[in-house]
């Protein structure tokens, strides 16, 4: 089932990068509100994956205290999407 939000302007954001996430995301990785805490922009999918994304504590690396363990292909990603070139790449 698709749902449909007419005349909500709300997006949903990332609080920890502000990245854009949807609203799909929010409802299965975020907290009981659909608040998302960490996205695939700013977090590994294995921390999400256990509850990062809902703000839970996670025992494992956090990539924002050591930044080489996040460097998949989702890294950055918001900042790509405007059709840019993105260097390294």
């Amino acid at each position: 089932m698709i749902r449909l939000q007419r005349g909500s302007t709300d997006e949903r954001e990332c609080h920890f990068c502000g990245c854009h996430v949807t609203d799909t995301f929010a409802r299965v990785h975020g907290d009981q509100d659909d608040t998302v805490h960490r996205c695939l922009g700013c977090d590994c999918f294995r921390r999400v994956s256990r509850g990062s994304a809902a703000g839970v504590s996670v025992d494992l690396p956090d990539p924002a205290e050591q930044p080489n363990r996040n460097r998949g292909q989702r890294v950055g990603a918001a900042l790509r999407t405007d059709g840019g070139e993105f260097d390294g790449d």
